[in-house]
């Protein structure tokens, strides 16, 4: 570092190399100016480290604030974090709900549906039912209405001729009969002991009335 205003170089040569105009020139003690360039490199030192520590403090300073304002944020998001699990948790209960109560009204619509359709079958036999009941009661009715004409009595038949009474044999006469079938065949029926005809063969029961 140069003092002097004819910018002669650091160090200064030596006395003896010095030109006599040198000599004549110089004017400020050499102990003056090795002070002074010691003082001025003192000087900048002290201004550089000083500058140095302003600088590292407004940095220290910049990164203090930083660093509070990414704690700040981490705690911001971990809150929101929190938020979003639980919202996040009540969509899932909400969706949940939703999904039972869905399949509840889809049960319950199936049912009702179930419901209808039996109502309906038991409405169509209902009325199956009751159409025959009226076709009855119609058939019922009309059948009540015609008049069934009263049987037509047959004509009586002639009563029979009641035969006569054979007269009796005249005495010492006599009759003689095959059978049962041959005396009702000559109206002698029944003949008693002593009777023409009168056989023990003919009175079976042997109580003297034959072919009663």
């Amino acid at each position: 570092m140069t003092t002097s205003t004819n910018s002669t170089s650091w160090p200064p040569p030596l006395p003896s190399a010095r030109r006599p105009a040198d000599k004549k020139r110089r004017t400020v003690p050499l102990w003056a100016l090795v002070w002074s360039s010691v003082g001025a490199l003192t000087v900048g030192s002290l201004l550089g480290t000083g500058a140095a520590g302003s600088g590292r403090a407004g940095v220290q300073e910049q990164l203090d604030a930083a660093t509070e304002q990414l704690v700040a944020s981490q705690d911001t998001l971990a809150e929101q974090q929190e938020e979003l699990a639980t919202a996040v948790a009540d969509l899932a209960a909400a969706t949940s709900s939703a999904t039972g109560l869905q399949s509840r009204i889809d049960t319950l619509t199936a049912e009702a549906s179930s419901f209808a359709t039996t109502i309906t079958e038991r409405e169509t036999r209902i009325a199956e039912l009751e159409s025959a009941a009226a076709s009855a009661a119609a058939a019922a009715a009309a059948a009540q209405a015609v008049v069934v004409p009263a049987p037509v009595a047959a004509p009586a038949a002639p009563a029979a001729a009641v035969p006569a009474p054979a007269a009796p044999a005249p005495a010492g006469a006599s009759a003689y009969y095959e059978n049962c079938t041959a005396v009702r065949a000559a109206g002698a029926a029944p003949i008693r002991t002593g009777d023409a005809g009168y056989s023990r063969k003919l009175d079976r029961d042997g109580d003297g009335i034959a072919c009663e």
